[in-house]
């Protein structure tokens, strides 16, 4: 349903109450009347005011305004009131009129003798309030429901807490289901087949995020996500926040409910277990939230590794062949948490504040035996069993604090907003090496502990211009210390090698913007917009090897961009929406790509990063068309996006020590062109059937290596309604294998089903969930070819499981308050890592 719709409809429903409160003489409402005839008093004067509830002093959002001749008793215009309670009348005549207020769960108001001296005038009536019809409110019931997946005009929104095959799951499950998303082998979220996304918390960028999003996604329970918003094509409001664009987590929280509200909800299963609770309490002008929960993971799985590299390059067929196999237990276990108030000093000026906080660890064990031939002869003393223990712990504290102040004047408003932000990791790898019923022989230990402080300092001011024009300017800064220190420890007969490094490094980023939007003859909207970034780096690390002298190596950089965008929307009658847009963003890396510390992920593979990384430059283009129909929707869009200095990973082989090393460069361009589409229809009222595909061919390019080719993902979900709160829903996704620069990973598939039944009153439910019950385990597959090196992994994920669930809401609303528009800070120009880095 379009925007217009949406108020048409709830026009309609304050024209029923209306009406229900209308003299019986008077056949229609006057706001049916206001909608039906033109205005018979034309002029050029005003009338404006605000509609507040008369208890509470809130706005009362969608309040119904009829203007009512006093010489005729008829109505000649209408209006409705904004999210701020505001409502204006434009184009009125000289003359005597009453205005007619009402809102449902109101009692109508009448103010009368509303005089309009001349056809130029600007009359200002002031605060109307409104007093609650407590029986009223009782009587009226409005019975609706969202569905699954809605697209508007700027994102694609995946109401998460509709889908009961979600509850027990982590948000890992929930993204994996989302139109347009997917996730590949490691976890890691992509859009449109890109992982260069940015991974918003309501609106905020997060500590939980700040290092490996795959790791973060398992932090957060799918009970507590309302909602998923996938953002392709921001405007220059926003930072430079990705090659593909932006993903917003909405958590459950109502902070727009007078009285005290609450909800639990508890799951067990062989997979993860969670459990978090919420708390809201609005007492007139103050309003305090509160959750907190957690969640368990527990997984098993087996791998195959097999690496084939050069030993000596002159003696082509001399190859080293390292084939290493082994079981894996995956074990973690996360809290968060979050305090919140909002405080309005009255409709113009309101305060805002939260707290969040994440923290917990996870393990990885990994029991693996290794063999090595070298010209196909094995190498008995690196033929060895080796137990790995990688062990993760982190904790994040966001800290936000919001002023906004609206004016007189509808939509115009300035927004001071600010957030610190701190996160601790702290990565441990433990390998142990051994010969068959021997003590070890060899021992490892890399340690690296890492920060990330982050102060944002932003202001936004709108501004509305004359014939539905929209001014908005703004200015943001980010400031940004980052810290990682590294102990690398190696002991082997009696000696021990140790490799010290430290790394800080410092990123501010100074940002305007200006977007300007207007409409063409009512049809056509258009938006520009214009984003100016300048960037300063400072950085430096040093190292030391087994006490010696530390290595330094300061370096500092800056560079500035400018970042146009470009939208156009156009409607055609009323149900066809036609889009088109353009914008070009930067993507700096992350400190994942960063960190030169070493971290040995298992005998013979290193990874580190590179702190002379280049941002990401990225041109994307967007055309698309939705509509709707009765019982069904459709929705598409083809696309085109090309990244030059894209980051790559870079193998390199170490002849002295057999190891093979991987690192980032910006070595690769990638283009990328694709045609996605999302439809649903509901063939029945107890029946709902959806899904999505995002079909697109990459071409990757660097002055060595060269891939191309098609690929795709679908998904597909259902629901049915068996009636007495008895429900089912089905969903189910594939996606094909991913190029690579150098190779490629295989494909692979999900799918979930999950019963509920609906107790006490609709206020509960308890959930039964299966996942992959048709299969004992995903089979991953990834395969990487250089020109000298090659990588062969097998992965067998056993991830069938069951769950249950259990999900109560308890309180008592004593009436509703219009939900206020929240601002928020979005820091979404950092390119995110996809291992245990620090960042």
């Amino acid at each position: 349903m379009n925007k217009k719709n949406t108020l048409l409809l709830l026009l309609g429903l304050s024209a029923t109450t209306a009406f229900a409160q209308a003299p019986a003489a008077q056949p229609k409402s006057s706001q049916q009347m206001a909608l039906a005839q033109p205005n018979d008093a034309k002029g050029n004067a005003r009338i404006s005011g605000a509609v507040l509830d008369a208890t509470t002093k809130q706005p009362v959002e969608f309040a119904t305004i009829a203007l009512i001749s006093q010489a005729t008793g008829k109505p000649v215009d209408g209006t409705m009131a904004d999210e701020k309670g505001r409502f204006t009348l434009n184009k009125v005549g000289a003359g005597k009129y009453n205005l007619q207020v009402s809102f449902i769960g109101y009692q109508q108001q009448v103010i009368p003798n509303v005089t309009v001296a001349n056809d130029n005038s600007d009359v200002n009536v002031g605060t109307i309030s409104l007093a609650t019809d407590t029986r009223r409110l009782d009587e009226v019931v409005i019975t609706g429901e969202k569905p699954l997946v809605e697209e508007k005009i700027d994102r694609t929104v995946y109401n998460a807490e509709k889908d009961i095959t979600n509850a027990g799951g982590t948000a890992a499950d929930v993204l994996q289901k989302v139109p347009a998303l997917s996730l590949d082998n490691d976890g890691n979220v992509q859009l449109r087949g890109s992982g260069n996304v940015r991974v918003l918390i309501n609106n905020k960028p997060s500590a939980i995020m700040a290092g490996s999003i795959a790791d973060a996604l398992k932090q957060i329970p799918a009970d507590q996500i309302k909602s998923v918003e996938v953002i392709t094509s921001p405007s220059a409001k926003y930072d430079a926040e990705g090659t593909a664009g932006i993903i917003n987590i909405i958590t459950k929280k109502d902070g727009g409910l007078q009285g005290v509200t609450g909800s639990v909800a508890l799951s067990a299963g062989t997979r993860a277990s969670n459990g978090n609770a919420s708390l809201n309490i609005r007492r007139g002008k103050l309003g305090i939230n509160g959750s907190l929960g957690g969640v368990r993971f527990y997984n098993k799985g087996d791998m195959t590794n097999e690496t084939i590299s050069p030993k000596y390059s002159e003696l082509s067929d001399n190859r080293l062949i390292r084939r290493q196999n082994g079981k894996t237990n995956i074990n973690g276990a996360f809290l968060n948490g979050q305090l919140g108030f909002e405080y309005d000093f009255n409709p113009q000026n309101s305060l805002s504040g939260s707290v969040r906080s994440n923290g917990g660890s996870f393990e990885m064990e990994n029991d693996q035996a290794q063999r090595v031939t070298i010209g196909g002869i094995e190498e008995e003393s690196q033929s060895f069993s080796t137990d790995i223990r990688n062990q993760n712990e982190r904790i994040g504290v966001d800290y936000n604090l919001d002023f906004v102040h609206t004016f007189k004047k509808p939509q115009q408003e300035l927004a001071i907003l600010t957030q610190y932000a701190v996160s601790d990791v702290d990565t441990r790898n433990n390998q142990d090496r051994f010969y068959s019923n021997e003590a070890p022989f060899y021992l490892q230990r890399n340690n690296n502990e890492g920060g990330n402080k982050e102060l944002t300092l932003q202001a936004d001011y709108v501004h509305p211009l004359k014939n539905k024009q929209m001014l908005e300017v703004g200015a943001k800064t980010i400031f940004r210390d980052v810290t990682s220190y590294g102990l690398s420890s190696n002991q082997q007969a009696g000696l021990e090698d140790t490799d010290k490094l430290s790394f800080d490094y410092g990123q501010n980023v100074y940002a305007s913007y200006l977007t300007y939007g207007f409409a063409i003859r009512k049809k056509l909207n258009v938006k520009l917009g214009t984003r100016y970034e300048y960037t300063d780096i400072s950085a430096d690390y040093a190292r030391s090897e087994n006490g010696s002298t530390e290595e330094r190596a300061p370096f500092a950089d800056d560079y500035d961009n400018v970042i146009p965008s470009v939208a156009l929307s156009y409607t055609l009658k009323d149900k066809h929406t036609f889009k088109a847009n353009y914008t070009q963003r930067i993507q700096r890396p992350s400190l994942f790509f960063l960190n030169p510390f070493e971290q040995d992920q298992a005998p013979g593979t290193v990874v580190k990063g590179n702190p002379y990384l280049d941002a990401e430059l990225t041109d994307l283009f967007e055309l698309g068309y939705s509509t709707y129909f009765k019982t069904a929707s459709i929705s598409t869009s083809l696309y085109m996006r090309q990244t030059d200095n894209a980051i790559e990973t870079v193998p390199a082989f170490d002849d002295a020590t057999n190891t093979t090393i991987l690192t980032f460069d910006n070595v690769a361009q990638n283009k990328t062109y694709g045609v996605s589409l999302f439809g649903s229809v509901k063939p029945i009222n107890a029946l709902t059937i959806g899904g999505s595909s995002n079909i697109y061919y990459v071409n990757l390019e660097s002055d060595q290596y060269k891939n191309d080719g098609w690929m795709y993902n679908i998904n597909a979900n259902s629901s049915y309604t068996f009636g007495k709160g008895i429900s089912a829903q089905f969903n189910g996704g594939f996606n094909s294998k991913r190029i690579q620069l150098q190779g490629n990973s295989a494909s692979f598939s999900y799918h979930s089903l999950a019963l509920k039944k609906e107790l006490f009153a609709g206020k509960g439910g308890l959930s039964l969930g299966f996942d992959n019950p048709f299969r004992r385990s995903m089979k991953m597959r990834n395969d990487i070819n250089a020109l000298d090196y090659e990588q062969h992994i097998r992965i067998n994920n056993y991830n069938r499981g069951f769950k249950i669930a259990f999900d109560y809401r308890f309180g008592k609303m004593d009436q509703q308050r219009p939900p206020k528009r929240k601002k928020s800070i979005r820091n979404d120009d950092a390119k995110q890592g996809d291992g245990n880095g620090v960042g």
